[in-house]
C-alpha cells in the first residue's frame, strides 16, 4: 500500500480545553488500577464514509467544516476530560494537567477513496497510515509525554476517519469509548445545533478513582521493575500473524445451541460462544506445538462487579481478569458449552469481595495481591495462555458526530511477521460488528499457532477472514482445512 506517499499534510496543532484547568486539579495522580494496567497505548480507527459522492470542490468545502468544528468541539470536551490535554509526568506515575493540549493532526488523501479502501479485503496496514503515531507493543507512552493524539484523515470522495492513540495507563477501553460518545454528542449540540437530536454529552466520573488511591508501594516496586502490571505473567511477545475473523449472526445462532447444552440456564451471549469456538481452535495449536493444557483470559469491566456498581461513565481503568483452564483435548463441536462454563466459573470469582478488597477501606495492594492469588488457585504452572479482550457492546458504532454513523471501527493490530519489534502474541480483540449482531475477532498468533489455528474445520464453518466491512455477507475462509 502506497499511502505515504500520497498523503498530503494539512495541519498539525495542539488544541487545547475550552476553558483552563483549575489549580488544584492539575496534578492528575493515577489511580492504583491505573498503575497496574499495562504501560502501553490503545490505538482505534473510527471510518466515516460520506452520505452522497460530492464533487471535488464540494468535497474540499466539507472537509474544512468538518475539520473545524471537530476542533472547536475537541475543545469543549478536553475541559470535561481535562487529562487527556496533559503531559505525563516524568516516572510515569502522574499527569501534570498543564492543559498543553492534545495534538491534532490534518491530513489527506486527495487520491483515495475511503469505499475504494475498505471494500473486498482491506489492507491490514491501513490502520496504521490514519493513526497519529506509530504503534508498537514496546513503546510504554505515545510520544512526547502526550496522553493522546488525534489523526483527522479526510479522503477525495469527502469521507473521513479519525485515528486516536491513548496512554492506557490513563483508561481503558470503556473510558476511551466515553471520551468518544461525549466529543460526538458535543459536535452534535454546540456545533451542529442538533440539541433535540442528541442525549447531553457524557461526563466523565472522577470520583470512584479515590477509592483506588495512588499506592506509593506499587509505585516504588515499578520504579525498579515493568512487570508489576495486572497482565505481567500471562502477555507473552515474539514474532506474530493477525487475521480478523467475523462470526456473523448466522453464524453465533448456529453454534448457540451447542454451547447452551453445558453452560446453565442463561443462554450464552455472543461473546461467550465466540470466546470459546476461538479458544477451542487455539487448543489444537496449542497442542499442535507442544502444550497439554491451556488457559483463557477475559477482561472483565469491574465497573459492573462492584457493589454497588459504580458509575458507566468512571474515569480510569476498571479492568479485572478472569481465567479459565482446560486440557487441550476438546474434539467436538458440542464441547462449546463446557469451556462457556468454564469461563463463567472464572468471571464469577470477579464479584463485589473481589473489587472491595482493593479498595481504600479495605487493603488496597494487599487486597490485589490476594486477587491474584485466588484467580490463579487451581491452574497449573506452564499453561499456555491466550488473553481475550472485548470491546463489544460498547457503543462505538453510535458515535456520530454529525455526519452519521461510523461504517467501520476498529484497532491497528497487524502482527509483526515483518517487524523487528516485540510484539505481543496469542491475543484476541473482540469487537462488534457493523450490524451489531456480529462479532469481529483480531486474532495475534505465534506464526507457528496460526498456521494451525487458521485451518481449524470449525473456524472454516463458522467465520470469514479479513472480509470487507462495506459488505453484510462476505464469503467463508477458503484454506485447506484441518480437522480438529
Amino acid at each position: 500500500m502506497q499511502m505515504e506517499s500520497e498523503k498530503t499534510m494539512r495541519s498539525s496543532e495542539n488544541v487545547r480545553p475550552s476553558s483552563p484547568t483549575p489549580k488544584h486539579l492539575q496534578k492528575y495522580k493515577l489511580s492504583m488500577l491505573d498503575q497496574l494496567a499495562p504501560s502501553m497505548v490503545i490505538p482505534i480507527v473510527l471510518y466515516f464514509l460520506p452520505k452522497q459522492q460530492s464533487p471535488d470542490h464540494h468535497a474540499n468545502l466539507l472537509n474544512n467544516i468538518i475539520t473545524e468544528k471537530l476542533k472547536l468541539s475537541l475543545s469543549t470536551t478536553l475541559s470535561r476530560f481535562y487529562p487527556l490535554s496533559g503531559r505525563i509526568s516524568g516516572d510515569g506515575q502522574s499527569i501534570d494537567c498543564n492543559d498543553q493540549g492534545v495534538p491534532f493532526t490534518v491530513v489527506e488523501f486527495p487520491a483515495q477513496n475511503l469505499s475504494d479502501l475498505l471494500k473486498n479485503n482491506p489492507d491490514q496496514n491501513l490502520p496504521r497510515h490514519l493513526l497519529p503515531c506509530p504503534v508498537t507493543w514496546d513503546a510504554a507512552q505515545p510520544p512526547h509525554g502526550c496522553v493522546a493524539l488525534i489523526q483527522l484523515s479526510h479522503f477525495r470522495c469527502g469521507g473521513f476517519a479519525l485515528g486516536a492513540v491513548f496512554w492506557h495507563k490513563v483508561g481503558d477501553a470503556v473510558t476511551v469509548s466515553t471520551f468518544l460518545d461525549s466529543w460526538a454528542a458535543t459536535t452534535r449540540h454546540d456545533v451542529l445545533s442538533l440539541s433535540t437530536l442528541a442525549p447531553d454529552p457524557v461526563v466523565p466520573d472522577y470520583t470512584a478513582a479515590a477509592a483506588f488511591p495512588h499506592n506509593e508501594e506499587l509505585a516504588a516496586i515499578q520504579s525498579s521493575s515493568s512487570s508489576s502490571s495486572s497482565l505481567s505473567g500471562i502477555m507473552r511477545t515474539g514474532k506474530s500473524v493477525m487475521h480478523r475473523y467475523l462470526f456473523d449472526r448466522n453464524s453465533i445462532s448456529s453454534l448457540k445451541p451447542a454451547a447452551a447444552a453445558a453452560a446453565g440456564l442463561r443462554p450464552p451471549s455472543r461473546v461467550e460462544v465466540v470466546s470459546a469456538l476461538i479458544w477451542r481452535c487455539f487448543m489444537s495449536a496449542s497442542l499442535a506445538n507442544g502444550r497439554s493444557d491451556s488457559v483463557l483470559s477475559h477482561a472483565v469491566n469491574l465497573r459492573r462487579r462492584a457493589n454497588p456498581p459504580l458509575a458507566a461513565a468512571c474515569f480510569g481503568n476498571f479492568a479485572g481478569m478472569a481465567l479459565a483452564a482446560s486440557e487441550n483435548t476438546s474434539t467436538t463441536i458440542g464441547d462449546l458449552g463446557r469451556l462457556v462454563g468454564k469461563m463463567r466459573e472464572g468471571i464469577s470469582k470477579i464479584d463485589g469481595d473481589f473489587v472491595e478488597r482493593m479498595t481504600v477501606q479495605s487493603d488496597g495492594l494487599a487486597g490485589y495481591q490476594e486477587n491474584v492469588r485466588l484467580t490463579w488457585t487451581g491452574i497449573a504452572e506452564g499453561v499456555d495462555p491466550l488473553c481475550v479482550s472485548s470491546w463489544c457492546n460498547m457503543g462505538l458504532y453510535d458515535v456520530d458526530f454529525g455526519w452519521g454513523k461510523p461504517t467501520w471501527v476498529n484497532r491497528s493490530d497487524t502482527g509483526n511477521h515483518n517487524l523487528d519489534s516485540p510484539f505481543f502474541i496469542n491475543l484476541v480483540w473482540l469487537m462488534d460488528s457493523r450490524d451489531g449482531d456480529g462479532v469481529e475477532a483480531w486474532v495475534t498468533l505465534d506464526e507457528k499457532y496460526m498456521d494451525v489455528f487458521d485451518r481449524v474445520q470449525d473456524l472454516r464453518d463458522h467465520a470469514s477472514v479479513d472480509p470487507s466491512p462495506l459488505t453484510n455477507s462476505p464469503p467463508l475462509i477458503d484454506r485447506n482445512p484441518i480437522p480438529l
